[in-house]
């Protein structure tokens, strides 16, 4: 019964995508996928399902809900708090306005610049510096919608080049603040201010500028293009930009709140000053604190101002509710994989095929950019798969960091890839467009950067 049980897991594994496709609820996809695995294994007779840390409860069919409990408490204490963390301090510096702030000054230099697609692409560039502050590619668009997007169309780049560029601003999100990076760091068993400096920036700056200059290319010819063929959309700008009107009434120095945690997080780090280390949960809670505190000072009105601190908390069970609750089910699919024997079919596979940790890392990353561009989302992708990394890198006896980053890479290269994706549906909504012809103008220069990416990694394996 066991030597049939991983091909009885790839038909779960389909259904499992099938149902993502379908738009059925991931979470919930996810959990009882992961439970029919483990289901599968014991009836399989495999006779011990729980992850490293857990203990049986006696009954081995218990023992399914149980691996469900370990996973989420792990969690919880690791990966999970500092998401929680970070999500609350991103909810809250939006509350206040500071992130509108940040951006708003940060393009105020842009809006001198006269050469409208070398403007796109410096937006494309400051996206990702946005990144380290804003980690949701929807929040950085709607911020980026409403403060550059009227100037870009006043210079004569057309509604669906500014969507599209807009639309792919953040291809690489980074530790500490991102979720998905933070889960790659804590897989591959490092701290996540190392994994940024160390391995995020190497790859991620070449990326980036390849696709910058590539959007310059693409977005100009193909304005040339449809222009002659009449196929332009006009633009339309009556709508508010609420967003801008209230960061232009807040203090210059609002913009420089959300970088503390990350300024702090530089300096007091492993790599830099080796003595005094923060974590970043303790970074991004003296960050909130100071903020609070630089608020209270300059609107002098408790109530309200307490008020908007309060939603670090609430950003911190929205957290739960959309990365977190993902990231325990995802864990529960992956072990699934592994006690049904799926995973050790897929090393021996790759060894045997001779294509190596690098040549598994590929694979694994198409599979991810097939399902983030079928469902809009890299997270379910990423989050069910990455918890293998640090096995099959110990099959090839390597480590997982760079695994791990392939298969980020691949999640979030190919988000604005697809045609569901929130991020493409916000801003092609807003230009009057489908979010096909949005897709039509992302697709190369998003390619490319994750191509670069991906060789780059392979290099440092």
């Amino acid at each position: 019964m066991q030597a049939v049980l991983p091909y009885i897991a790839i038909a779960v594994v389909f259904l499992t995508c099938w149902g993502i496709y379908k738009k059925l609820n991931v979470n919930i996809v996810l959990l009882f996928a992961g439970l029919a695995l483990n289901l599968l294994a014991v009836i399989g007779g495999v006779d011990n399902i729980l992850p490293r840390g857990g203990k049986t409860t006696g009954f081995i069919y218990f023992d399914i809900f149980e691996s469900l409990r370990t996973v989420a408490r792990h969690q919880c204490f690791t990966t999970g708090f500092i998401i929680f963390v970070a999500g609350g301090f991103a909810a809250y510096m939006d509350k206040m306005g500071a992130s509108d702030k940040l951006v708003a000054l940060c393009i105020t230099p842009l809006k001198k610049l006269r050469n409208p697609y070398l403007l796109l692409g410096l937006v494309f560039l400051m996206g990702h510096f946005f990144g380290l502050v804003v980690t949701s590619a929807a929040g950085l668009a709607s911020l980026l919608i409403v403060s550059i997007y009227p100037i870009l169309i006043g210079l004569g780049v057309s509604t669906v080049a500014a969507a599209a560029v807009i639309g792919s601003a953040l291809l690489f999100s980074y530790a500490p603040s991102s979720a998905i990076a933070v889960i790659t760091a804590q897989t591959s068993g490092i701290d996540p201010m190392t994994y940024l400096i160390k391995y995020q920036l190497p790859i991620a700056v070449p990326a980036v500028l390849i696709a910058f200059v590539a959007h310059i290319l693409v977005q100009k010819y193909l304005d040339a293009k449809d222009n002659r063929e009449g196929k332009l959309v006009k633009a339309d700008l009556t709508q508010l930009a609420a967003k801008q009107d209230r960061a232009a009434k807040l203090p210059s120095y609002y913009a420089l709140l959300p970088l503390v945690p990350l300024v702090l997080l530089f300096i007091f780090n492993k790599m830099v000053y080796k003595t005094i280390v923060l974590d970043v949960a303790t970074a991004m809670f003296m960050g909130w604190v100071f903020a609070i505190l630089v608020d209270l000072a300059t609107r002098r009105d408790v109530k309200a101002v307490f008020a908007d601190g309060f939603e670090m908390f609430r950003g911190m069970g929205s957290m739960l509710t959309n990365v977190v609750g993902l990231i325990f089910v995802a864990a529960l699919f992956a072990n699934g994989l592994q006690t049904t024997g799926l995973l050790g079919l897929l090393i021996e596979g790759a060894k045997n095929a001779g294509l190596g940790v690098a040549g598994t890392g590929i694979v694994m990353s198409m599979v991810i950019a097939l399902v983030t561009i079928l469902t809009g989302s890299g997270v379910a992708s990423f989050t069910s798969l990455v918890p293998l990394a640090p096995a099959i890198a110990q099959s090839f006896g390597t480590s997982p960091t760079e695994l791990a980053m392939m298969l980020q890479l691949a999640s979030e290269c190919a988000r604005p890839l697809s045609p569901v994706a929130g991020v493409i549906i916000i801003v092609a909504g807003f230009a009057g467009v489908s979010p096909m012809a949005v897709v039509r103008r992302t697709w190369l220069p998003c390619l490319l950067a994750g191509v670069a990416g991906l060789t780059a990694t392979v290099f440092m394996m």
